[in-house]
């Protein structure tokens, strides 16, 4: 139900653009009820938008709602640490959605399970890790916001072969005996076990 494409230049863009063409018409037809739910309103295609009667905007659980999340998804038969506060978590999580908050849930546990036998149970800590790495994922996946040119350090790597290099680096003198390819090699390897 995405914006239809406008330049079509391969068969499989068209084939897309009938799809959508043909679920418009059957929408048309259809006298039912049909519920459309999406986090990217913004995505539909402006005549699936003209079909739609009705939209509700479900906002993310405030204070009282997330306590009641934590409540809920963390029961006693979950093991937790006493020091475990649901008015902490319900402020660490705040602009998350519900779903959100049982994907913490769960691979806290899961972090939990890994751990020696008494130590088996979720922590504040556990819990905290998996609320920064969702915000993380959110920010740099779902979030119009991110930027997606981050500059990164490019790397160019070459093979070259002894004859390849100059012949100053080839057969410089380095105190009593040259400085070799090999003994070049060597050291880059030496230096790569650093990193």
């Amino acid at each position: 139900m995405g914006k239809r494409l406008t330049n079509v230049t391969q068969s499989s863009d068209h084939g897309v653009n009938v799809s959508r063409s043909v679920m418009l018409l059957q929408l048309d037809k259809f006298d039912g009820v049909v519920i459309f739910a999406t986090n990217l309103a913004k995505n539909y295609d402006g005549a699936f938008v003209r079909r739609i009667l009705a939209h509700i905007e479900f906002e993310l659980p405030d204070k009282e709602c997330r306590i009641k999340l934590w409540q809920y998804l963390l029961p006693k038969e979950v093991p937790i640490t006493k020091d475990v506060n649901l008015e902490w978590l319900a402020n660490e999580s705040e602009e998350l959605a519900g779903g959100d908050i049982l994907n913490v849930v769960i691979a806290a546990a899961s972090r939990a399970v890994m751990r020696e036998r008494e130590a088996q149970k979720v922590s504040p800590f556990d819990l905290a890790e998996e609320i920064k790495f969702v915000r993380e994922a959110k920010t740099k996946i779902g979030s119009p916001h991110y930027e997606t040119n981050q500059q990164k350090p490019k790397i160019k790597e070459t093979e070259m072969e002894r004859n390849d290099l100059s012949p100053e680096l080839r057969d410089r003198d380095s105190g009593t005996e040259f400085y070799r390819y090999d003994k070049a090699i060597s050291e880059i390897d030496k230096s790569d076990s650093r990193i």
